[in-house]
Protein backbone atom coordinates (compact mmCIF):
# COMPACT_ATOMS: atom_id res chain seq x y z
CA UNK A 1 0.00 0.00 0.00
CA UNK A 2 1.81 2.82 1.11
CA UNK A 3 5.22 0.85 0.69
CA UNK A 4 4.27 0.76 -2.99
CA UNK A 5 3.44 4.89 -2.82
CA UNK A 6 6.95 5.30 -0.98
CA UNK A 7 9.02 3.51 -3.79
CA UNK A 8 7.54 5.55 -6.47
CA UNK A 9 8.09 8.61 -4.38
CA UNK A 10 11.85 8.41 -3.68
CA UNK A 11 12.72 6.23 -6.61
CA UNK A 12 15.23 8.13 -9.27
CA UNK A 13 14.37 8.66 -12.57
CA UNK A 14 17.00 6.15 -13.46
CA UNK A 15 16.06 3.60 -11.27
CA UNK A 16 14.32 1.72 -14.05
CA UNK A 17 17.10 1.82 -16.64
CA UNK A 18 16.18 2.49 -20.33
CA UNK A 19 16.28 -0.09 -22.91
CA UNK A 20 19.23 0.61 -25.09
CA UNK A 21 18.30 2.69 -28.39
CA UNK A 22 17.17 0.04 -31.61
CA UNK A 23 18.28 1.25 -34.81
CA UNK A 24 15.95 2.03 -37.18
CA UNK A 25 16.23 2.38 -41.06
CA UNK A 26 13.20 4.64 -42.14
CA UNK A 27 12.44 5.67 -45.40
CA UNK A 28 14.32 8.15 -47.02
CA UNK A 29 11.08 10.24 -47.32
CA UNK A 30 9.17 9.00 -44.52
CA UNK A 31 10.12 10.49 -40.65
CA UNK A 32 10.74 7.77 -38.22
CA UNK A 33 6.72 7.76 -36.40
CA UNK A 34 6.43 8.21 -32.71
CA UNK A 35 4.26 7.16 -29.55
CA UNK A 36 1.22 8.75 -28.83
CA UNK A 37 -1.15 7.87 -25.79
CA UNK A 38 -4.83 8.55 -25.23
CA UNK A 39 -7.03 8.13 -22.11
CA UNK A 40 -10.16 5.99 -22.14
CA UNK A 41 -12.70 7.41 -19.70
CA UNK A 42 -15.54 5.60 -18.38
CA UNK A 43 -18.84 6.97 -17.15
CA UNK A 44 -17.50 7.63 -14.13
CA UNK A 45 -14.52 10.08 -15.69
CA UNK A 46 -12.02 7.18 -14.38
CA UNK A 47 -9.39 6.58 -16.82
CA UNK A 48 -10.67 2.87 -17.69
CA UNK A 49 -7.81 1.94 -20.65
CA UNK A 50 -5.15 3.64 -22.68
CA UNK A 51 -5.09 3.52 -26.58
CA UNK A 52 -1.38 3.44 -27.81
CA UNK A 53 -0.72 3.76 -31.19
CA UNK A 54 2.43 4.90 -33.93
CA UNK A 55 1.19 7.76 -36.18
CA UNK A 56 3.14 10.33 -39.20
CA UNK A 57 2.22 13.27 -39.59
CA UNK A 58 -1.29 14.04 -40.66
CA UNK A 59 -2.41 12.23 -37.77
CA UNK A 60 -2.99 8.83 -39.85
CA UNK A 61 -1.81 5.86 -38.09
CA UNK A 62 0.69 3.54 -39.54
CA UNK A 63 0.88 -0.06 -40.36
CA UNK A 64 3.30 -2.08 -38.36
CA UNK A 65 5.54 -2.93 -41.47
CA UNK A 66 8.46 -1.13 -42.79
CA UNK A 67 9.54 1.51 -40.40
CA UNK A 68 7.63 0.95 -37.92
CA UNK A 69 7.82 -3.41 -37.70
CA UNK A 70 11.44 -3.29 -36.37
CA UNK A 71 10.13 -0.66 -33.43
CA UNK A 72 7.27 -2.49 -32.92
CA UNK A 73 8.94 -5.94 -32.54
CA UNK A 74 11.44 -5.09 -30.49
CA UNK A 75 9.87 -2.15 -28.33
CA UNK A 76 6.28 -2.25 -28.76
CA UNK A 77 5.22 -5.82 -28.78
CA UNK A 78 8.11 -6.65 -26.28
CA UNK A 79 6.97 -4.58 -23.77
CA UNK A 80 3.62 -6.60 -23.61
CA UNK A 81 5.70 -9.65 -23.94
CA UNK A 82 7.43 -9.29 -21.01
CA UNK A 83 4.15 -8.37 -19.13
CA UNK A 84 5.36 -5.79 -17.55
CA UNK A 85 2.99 -2.65 -19.22
CA UNK A 86 -0.41 -5.32 -18.80
CA UNK A 87 0.82 -6.03 -15.39
CA UNK A 88 1.31 -1.51 -14.64
CA UNK A 89 -1.79 -1.72 -16.57
CA UNK A 90 -4.50 -3.16 -13.02
CA UNK A 91 -7.54 -3.20 -14.52
CA UNK A 92 -7.42 -0.95 -17.32
CA UNK A 93 -7.09 -2.10 -20.75
CA UNK A 94 -4.67 -1.18 -23.85
CA UNK A 95 -6.45 -0.10 -27.59
CA UNK A 96 -4.17 -1.18 -30.02
CA UNK A 97 -5.04 0.38 -33.39
CA UNK A 98 -4.72 -1.85 -36.57
CA UNK A 99 -4.89 -1.29 -39.93
CA UNK A 100 -5.75 -3.61 -42.59
CA UNK A 101 -2.63 -4.92 -43.85
CA UNK A 102 -1.97 -5.06 -39.73
CA UNK A 103 -4.21 -7.60 -38.64
CA UNK A 104 -2.35 -10.74 -40.55
CA UNK A 105 0.92 -9.57 -38.87
CA UNK A 106 3.09 -12.69 -37.23
CA UNK A 107 4.29 -11.02 -34.34
CA UNK A 108 0.59 -10.74 -33.30
CA UNK A 109 1.21 -14.34 -32.58
CA UNK A 110 2.99 -13.40 -29.91
CA UNK A 111 1.12 -11.41 -27.77
CA UNK A 112 -0.66 -12.32 -25.05
CA UNK A 113 -4.45 -10.85 -25.57
CA UNK A 114 -4.96 -10.18 -21.72
CA UNK A 115 -6.05 -6.91 -21.23
CA UNK A 116 -5.55 -6.30 -25.02
CA UNK A 117 -8.58 -4.62 -27.07
CA UNK A 118 -7.17 -4.25 -31.24
CA UNK A 119 -9.39 -1.23 -32.68
CA UNK A 120 -10.51 -1.79 -36.38
CA UNK A 121 -11.58 1.84 -37.58
CA UNK A 122 -10.30 2.26 -41.41
CA UNK A 123 -11.62 5.70 -42.36
CA UNK A 124 -14.33 5.71 -44.81
CA UNK A 125 -12.07 6.04 -47.74
CA UNK A 126 -9.67 3.21 -47.21
CA UNK A 127 -10.81 -0.01 -49.17
CA UNK A 128 -11.94 -3.16 -47.25
CA UNK A 129 -12.19 -6.51 -48.62
CA UNK A 130 -14.61 -8.29 -46.51
CA UNK A 131 -14.02 -12.04 -47.35
CA UNK A 132 -10.25 -11.41 -46.68
CA UNK A 133 -10.60 -9.09 -43.53
CA UNK A 134 -13.48 -10.54 -41.44
CA UNK A 135 -12.00 -13.78 -41.27
CA UNK A 136 -8.56 -12.14 -39.98
CA UNK A 137 -10.73 -10.25 -37.18
CA UNK A 138 -12.83 -13.51 -36.69
CA UNK A 139 -9.31 -15.32 -35.89
CA UNK A 140 -8.18 -12.76 -33.60
CA UNK A 141 -11.49 -12.96 -31.34
CA UNK A 142 -11.44 -16.89 -31.15
CA UNK A 143 -7.94 -16.38 -29.84
CA UNK A 144 -9.23 -14.09 -27.01
CA UNK A 145 -8.69 -10.51 -28.42
CA UNK A 146 -11.82 -8.43 -27.59
CA UNK A 147 -12.59 -6.29 -30.52
CA UNK A 148 -13.55 -2.23 -31.45
CA UNK A 149 -14.89 -1.35 -34.37
CA UNK A 150 -15.81 1.44 -36.67
CA UNK A 151 -19.62 1.81 -36.23
CA UNK A 152 -19.56 2.39 -40.39
CA UNK A 153 -18.17 -1.31 -40.72
CA UNK A 154 -21.97 -1.88 -40.16
CA UNK A 155 -22.65 -1.41 -43.41
CA UNK A 156 -19.24 -2.30 -45.03
CA UNK A 157 -19.95 -5.89 -44.28
CA UNK A 158 -18.75 -6.65 -41.06
CA UNK A 159 -22.51 -6.69 -39.30
CA UNK A 160 -21.41 -10.39 -38.39
CA UNK A 161 -18.98 -9.13 -35.82
CA UNK A 162 -20.82 -6.61 -34.37
CA UNK A 163 -22.82 -8.71 -31.93
CA UNK A 164 -18.91 -10.17 -30.50
CA UNK A 165 -17.61 -6.86 -30.54
CA UNK A 166 -16.28 -5.60 -27.10
CA UNK A 167 -16.80 -2.10 -28.69
CA UNK A 168 -18.04 0.11 -30.95
CA UNK A 169 -16.81 3.67 -32.35
CA UNK A 170 -18.26 6.66 -33.06
CA UNK A 171 -15.29 8.60 -34.10
CA UNK A 172 -15.61 12.71 -33.92
CA UNK A 173 -18.58 12.86 -31.81
CA UNK A 174 -17.93 16.76 -31.81
CA UNK A 175 -18.70 16.84 -35.26
CA UNK A 176 -21.78 15.27 -35.99
CA UNK A 177 -25.12 17.63 -35.11
CA UNK A 178 -27.30 16.03 -31.93
CA UNK A 179 -29.63 14.72 -34.28
CA UNK A 180 -27.38 12.67 -36.11
CA UNK A 181 -25.64 11.83 -32.49
CA UNK A 182 -28.84 10.58 -30.97
CA UNK A 183 -29.42 8.47 -34.13
CA UNK A 184 -26.27 6.59 -34.40
CA UNK A 185 -26.25 5.64 -30.29
CA UNK A 186 -29.76 4.54 -30.77
CA UNK A 187 -29.19 2.44 -33.39
CA UNK A 188 -26.27 0.88 -31.66
CA UNK A 189 -27.80 0.76 -27.72
CA UNK A 190 -30.38 -1.17 -29.47
CA UNK A 191 -29.43 -3.53 -31.46
CA UNK A 192 -26.19 -3.97 -30.03
CA UNK A 193 -26.91 -3.66 -26.34
CA UNK A 194 -24.46 -5.95 -25.16
CA UNK A 195 -21.21 -3.43 -26.58
CA UNK A 196 -19.74 -0.42 -25.17
CA UNK A 197 -20.13 2.50 -26.97
CA UNK A 198 -16.82 4.57 -27.10
CA UNK A 199 -17.31 8.02 -28.06
CA UNK A 200 -14.50 10.32 -29.77
CA UNK A 201 -13.27 13.80 -30.22
CA UNK A 202 -15.46 15.12 -26.88
CA UNK A 203 -14.09 18.48 -26.31
CA UNK A 204 -16.20 19.37 -23.81
CA UNK A 205 -17.89 18.43 -20.59
CA UNK A 206 -21.25 19.39 -21.61
CA UNK A 207 -20.83 17.09 -24.70
CA UNK A 208 -19.60 14.29 -22.57
CA UNK A 209 -22.80 14.71 -20.36
CA UNK A 210 -24.94 14.34 -23.56
CA UNK A 211 -23.06 11.37 -24.90
CA UNK A 212 -23.36 10.07 -21.48
CA UNK A 213 -27.09 10.33 -21.34
CA UNK A 214 -27.22 8.67 -24.70
CA UNK A 215 -25.82 5.19 -23.37
CA UNK A 216 -22.07 6.03 -24.28
CA UNK A 217 -19.85 4.32 -21.57
CA UNK A 218 -16.48 5.40 -22.92
CA UNK A 219 -15.27 8.52 -23.44
CA UNK A 220 -12.14 9.84 -25.64
CA UNK A 221 -10.93 13.67 -25.92
CA UNK A 222 -9.09 16.18 -25.18
CA UNK A 223 -12.19 16.97 -22.47
CA UNK A 224 -9.73 15.72 -19.34
CA UNK A 225 -7.50 18.90 -19.77
CA UNK A 226 -9.91 21.49 -20.85
CA UNK A 227 -11.85 23.15 -18.25
CA UNK A 228 -13.33 26.78 -18.12
CA UNK A 229 -10.91 28.85 -15.93
CA UNK A 230 -12.53 31.50 -14.13
CA UNK A 231 -10.71 34.53 -12.49
CA UNK A 232 -10.50 35.20 -9.05
CA UNK A 233 -11.73 31.12 -7.85
CA UNK A 234 -10.41 30.81 -4.75
CA UNK A 235 -8.92 27.72 -4.13
CA UNK A 236 -10.66 25.42 -1.36
CA UNK A 237 -8.84 25.51 2.11
CA UNK A 238 -6.87 22.17 1.72
CA UNK A 239 -5.35 23.32 -1.53
CA UNK A 240 -4.50 26.47 0.72
CA UNK A 241 -2.48 24.39 3.20
CA UNK A 242 -0.78 22.31 0.43
CA UNK A 243 0.18 25.42 -1.17
CA UNK A 244 1.25 27.12 1.86
CA UNK A 245 3.55 24.13 2.79
CA UNK A 246 5.02 23.63 -0.77
CA UNK A 247 5.85 27.51 -0.34
CA UNK A 248 7.46 26.88 2.99
CA UNK A 249 9.88 24.16 1.38
CA UNK A 250 10.89 26.71 -1.20
CA UNK A 251 11.82 29.36 1.15
CA UNK A 252 13.18 26.74 3.33
CA UNK A 253 11.08 26.81 6.49
CA UNK A 254 11.95 24.94 9.23
CA UNK A 255 9.98 21.52 10.14
CA UNK A 256 8.67 23.04 13.43
CA UNK A 257 7.00 25.50 10.90
CA UNK A 258 5.71 23.60 8.19
CA UNK A 259 4.47 21.13 10.67
CA UNK A 260 2.30 23.43 12.02
CA UNK A 261 1.31 24.51 8.69
CA UNK A 262 0.35 20.89 8.30
CA UNK A 263 -2.17 20.58 11.23
CA UNK A 264 -4.13 24.20 10.16
CA UNK A 265 -5.57 20.49 8.04
CA UNK A 266 -5.70 17.57 10.69
CA UNK A 267 -6.53 15.31 7.89
CA UNK A 268 -3.51 16.32 5.50
CA UNK A 269 -1.33 16.10 8.88
CA UNK A 270 -3.04 12.26 9.66
CA UNK A 271 -2.17 11.47 5.80
CA UNK A 272 1.73 12.45 6.66
CA UNK A 273 1.82 10.21 9.78
CA UNK A 274 0.39 7.33 7.90
CA UNK A 275 2.29 7.51 5.11
CA UNK A 276 5.61 7.13 7.11
CA UNK A 277 4.36 4.70 9.69
CA UNK A 278 3.66 2.22 6.86
CA UNK A 279 5.80 -0.53 6.18
CA UNK A 280 8.11 1.13 3.67
CA UNK A 281 9.72 2.64 5.90
CA UNK A 282 10.47 -0.04 8.04
CA UNK A 283 10.51 1.61 11.62
CA UNK A 284 10.76 0.31 14.71
CA UNK A 285 9.08 2.70 16.76
CA UNK A 286 5.73 4.59 15.65
CA UNK A 287 6.37 8.12 14.69
CA UNK A 288 3.32 10.30 16.38
CA UNK A 289 4.70 13.58 15.32
CA UNK A 290 4.53 15.82 12.15
CA UNK A 291 7.68 17.40 13.11
CA UNK A 292 9.77 13.88 13.16
CA UNK A 293 7.96 12.62 10.13
CA UNK A 294 8.95 15.62 7.36
CA UNK A 295 12.11 15.06 8.75
CA UNK A 296 12.16 11.65 8.38
CA UNK A 297 10.87 12.34 5.10
CA UNK A 298 12.91 14.77 3.85
CA UNK A 299 12.65 17.95 1.83
CA UNK A 300 12.55 16.96 -1.45
CA UNK A 301 10.35 13.84 -1.09
CA UNK A 302 8.27 15.98 0.93
CA UNK A 303 8.06 18.68 -1.61
CA UNK A 304 7.21 15.71 -4.58
CA UNK A 305 4.55 14.14 -2.31
CA UNK A 306 2.81 17.99 -1.54
CA UNK A 307 2.40 18.64 -5.32
CA UNK A 308 0.66 14.98 -5.70
CA UNK A 309 -1.56 15.80 -2.83
CA UNK A 310 -2.93 19.26 -4.84
CA UNK A 311 -5.06 16.72 -7.02
CA UNK A 312 -6.40 15.18 -3.93
CA UNK A 313 -9.72 13.54 -4.29
CA UNK A 314 -12.29 15.01 -2.04
CA UNK A 315 -15.48 16.67 -1.80
CA UNK A 316 -14.28 20.08 -3.22
CA UNK A 317 -12.56 18.47 -6.19
CA UNK A 318 -13.93 18.10 -10.02
CA UNK A 319 -14.72 14.43 -11.24
CA UNK A 320 -11.64 14.98 -13.50
CA UNK A 321 -9.00 15.57 -11.41
CA UNK A 322 -7.95 11.91 -11.13
CA UNK A 323 -7.13 11.23 -14.53
CA UNK A 324 -6.13 14.39 -14.74
CA UNK A 325 -3.34 13.69 -11.99
CA UNK A 326 -2.57 10.41 -14.16
CA UNK A 327 -1.91 12.63 -17.48
CA UNK A 328 0.29 15.05 -15.66
CA UNK A 329 2.06 12.24 -13.83
CA UNK A 330 3.21 10.42 -17.40
CA UNK A 331 3.94 14.00 -18.40
CA UNK A 332 5.98 14.55 -15.62
CA UNK A 333 7.88 11.59 -15.56
CA UNK A 334 8.25 11.69 -19.51
CA UNK A 335 9.59 14.43 -19.08
CA UNK A 336 12.37 14.05 -16.38
CA UNK A 337 13.37 11.13 -18.28
CA UNK A 338 14.13 13.18 -21.99
CA UNK A 339 16.23 16.00 -19.40
CA UNK A 340 18.61 12.78 -18.14
CA UNK A 341 22.01 13.55 -19.60
CA UNK A 342 21.45 17.21 -20.35
CA UNK A 343 20.28 18.62 -17.38
CA UNK A 344 21.81 17.31 -13.13
CA UNK A 345 19.72 16.00 -10.86
CA UNK A 346 18.09 18.54 -9.17
CA UNK A 347 17.47 19.89 -12.12
CA UNK A 348 15.64 16.81 -13.75
CA UNK A 349 13.90 16.84 -9.95
CA UNK A 350 12.53 20.42 -11.15
CA UNK A 351 11.91 19.21 -14.60
CA UNK A 352 9.37 16.77 -13.10
CA UNK A 353 7.51 18.87 -10.84
CA UNK A 354 7.27 21.26 -13.49
CA UNK A 355 5.51 18.72 -15.54
CA UNK A 356 2.93 18.64 -12.49
CA UNK A 357 2.29 21.72 -12.31
CA UNK A 358 1.84 22.37 -15.78
CA UNK A 359 -1.93 21.40 -15.55
CA UNK A 360 -1.94 23.54 -12.44
CA UNK A 361 -4.44 26.01 -14.65
CA UNK A 362 -6.99 23.25 -15.19
CA UNK A 363 -7.11 22.18 -11.85
CA UNK A 364 -7.69 25.31 -10.34
CA UNK A 365 -9.68 26.51 -13.22
CA UNK A 366 -7.71 29.77 -13.16
CA UNK A 367 -5.87 31.05 -16.12
CA UNK A 368 -2.04 30.04 -15.47
CA UNK A 369 -0.21 33.35 -14.78
CA UNK A 370 -2.82 33.29 -11.78
CA UNK A 371 -2.68 29.56 -10.66
CA UNK A 372 0.90 30.22 -10.41
CA UNK A 373 1.00 33.86 -8.73
CA UNK A 374 0.41 31.31 -5.40
CA UNK A 375 3.77 29.53 -5.54
CA UNK A 376 6.99 30.40 -5.10
CA UNK A 377 8.70 28.49 -8.05
CA UNK A 378 12.27 28.38 -9.27
CA UNK A 379 12.72 30.72 -12.50
CA UNK A 380 13.03 27.66 -14.83
CA UNK A 381 9.95 26.23 -14.03
CA UNK A 382 7.79 29.48 -14.04
CA UNK A 383 9.47 30.20 -17.41
CA UNK A 384 8.63 26.93 -18.92
CA UNK A 385 5.04 26.83 -17.62
CA UNK A 386 4.32 30.88 -18.59
CA UNK A 387 6.41 31.68 -21.68
CA UNK A 388 7.43 27.91 -22.40
CA UNK A 389 10.62 29.50 -22.59
CA UNK A 390 14.19 28.31 -20.51
CA UNK A 391 16.22 25.37 -20.03
CA UNK A 392 12.93 23.06 -18.97
CA UNK A 393 10.81 23.76 -21.62
CA UNK A 394 11.56 21.85 -24.57
CA UNK A 395 11.51 18.63 -22.42
CA UNK A 396 7.95 19.74 -21.08
CA UNK A 397 6.98 20.63 -25.41
CA UNK A 398 7.94 17.41 -26.33
CA UNK A 399 6.03 15.76 -23.26
CA UNK A 400 2.99 17.43 -24.57
CA UNK A 401 3.72 16.91 -28.00
CA UNK A 402 3.61 12.88 -27.53
CA UNK A 403 0.60 13.31 -25.70
CA UNK A 404 -0.84 15.06 -28.36
CA UNK A 405 0.03 13.50 -30.94
CA UNK A 406 1.61 16.56 -32.75
CA UNK A 407 4.36 14.10 -34.86
CA UNK A 408 5.77 17.58 -36.92
CA UNK A 409 6.43 19.34 -32.76
CA UNK A 410 7.67 15.79 -32.07
CA UNK A 411 10.35 15.49 -34.41
CA UNK A 412 11.20 19.35 -34.53
CA UNK A 413 12.40 18.62 -30.78
CA UNK A 414 13.61 15.45 -30.39
CA UNK A 415 16.24 16.71 -33.27
CA UNK A 416 16.83 19.86 -31.61
CA UNK A 417 18.05 18.05 -28.45
CA UNK A 418 19.36 15.01 -29.94
CA UNK A 419 16.92 12.42 -28.95
CA UNK A 420 16.35 9.53 -30.82
CA UNK A 421 12.58 8.62 -32.43
CA UNK A 422 12.78 5.11 -30.94
CA UNK A 423 14.35 6.33 -27.28
CA UNK A 424 11.52 8.87 -27.01
CA UNK A 425 9.54 6.19 -27.67
CA UNK A 426 10.58 3.57 -25.22
CA UNK A 427 10.98 6.40 -22.52
CA UNK A 428 6.99 7.18 -23.31
CA UNK A 429 6.27 3.73 -22.91
CA UNK A 430 8.35 3.30 -19.20
CA UNK A 431 6.31 6.58 -17.94
CA UNK A 432 3.22 5.30 -18.80
CA UNK A 433 3.86 2.17 -17.11
CA UNK A 434 5.95 4.01 -14.26
CA UNK A 435 2.58 6.56 -13.70
CA UNK A 436 -0.06 3.73 -14.03
CA UNK A 437 2.10 1.94 -11.12
CA UNK A 438 2.22 5.05 -9.31
CA UNK A 439 -1.81 5.65 -9.81
CA UNK A 440 -2.42 1.91 -8.53
CA UNK A 441 -0.55 2.16 -5.25
CA UNK A 442 -2.03 5.73 -4.94
CA UNK A 443 -5.34 4.43 -4.61
CA UNK A 444 -4.30 1.45 -2.65
CA UNK A 445 -3.18 3.85 -0.16
CA UNK A 446 -6.44 6.15 -0.58
CA UNK A 447 -8.30 2.50 0.45
CA UNK A 448 -5.81 2.09 3.57
CA UNK A 449 -7.09 5.50 4.72
CA UNK A 450 -10.41 4.65 4.29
Amino acid sequence: MFGRLFGFLRGKPNATPNPAPIAATPEADTPPPFLRREPLLDARQHVTAYQLSLEKPGGETRAWHATTQRFFNAAFIGQFIDGRVQAALGPRLAYLPLSVDSLTHPDLGRLSPDKLVIRFTPAPDVPIDPVVTLPALARLHARGFALALGHDLEQRGFAPLFEQAHTLVLDEVAQLDPASLLQQCRHLTQHYPAARILACGVDSMELHQACKRLGVSLFQGDFVTQRPVRAGKPLSPYRMVVVELLNGIKRQAGFDELAGIAWYDPALAYRLLRFVNSAAFGLREKIDNVKNAMTYVGRDELYRWLTLLLFSIGKDTHPLDEALRENALVRARLAEHLAQGALNPRQCDEVFVTGILSVIDTLFELPMQEALAQLTLPEPVRAALVQRDGPYAPYLRLAIACENGDQVEIETLAQAHDLDAIRVNQQHIDALAWALGFSEALGEAATARG
